[in-house]
């Protein structure tokens, strides 16, 4: 699992790239943990290089959506792949989270 953060002007960028699982939760929830603490986090979840998420990433997913929304802010996914995209419809979490196909379009939202 690999995690990267962008920063640009106000909004934050989260890459994640490879497996979403319960070995990755806690380097994930360190790293929310601390953009969430933020005024109005606007943060955007660019999946594009994650190849699974099991419970646990979703879990975390959903926890730092709650943290961003409590804080004034937004956490938006983006980029997921067709496996990933896959399990957050059967999960119905799809309803749940800001979805976009792309990084661009998700940050032509955030403005």
């Amino acid at each position: 699992m690999e995690i990267a953060v962008r920063r640009e002007s106000h909004l934050v960028i989260v890459d994640m790239a490879g497996e979403i699982d319960v070995n990755a939760v806690a380097r994930i929830r360190d790293t929310f943990g601390d953009l969430t603490k933020a005024a109005s986090p606007q943060i955007v979840v660019n999946l594009a290089g994650a190849t699974y998420i099991d419970s646990s990433g979703l879990g975390i997913l959903m926890a730092a959506r709650r943290d961003a929304l409590k804080g004034g802010g937004r956490l938006a996914l983006c980029g997921m792949t067709k496996d990933v995209r896959m399990v957050l419809e059967l999960t119905r979490l799809n309803k749940f989270f800001e979805i976009y196909d792309d990084e661009a379009t998700a940050r032509a939202r955030f403005t």
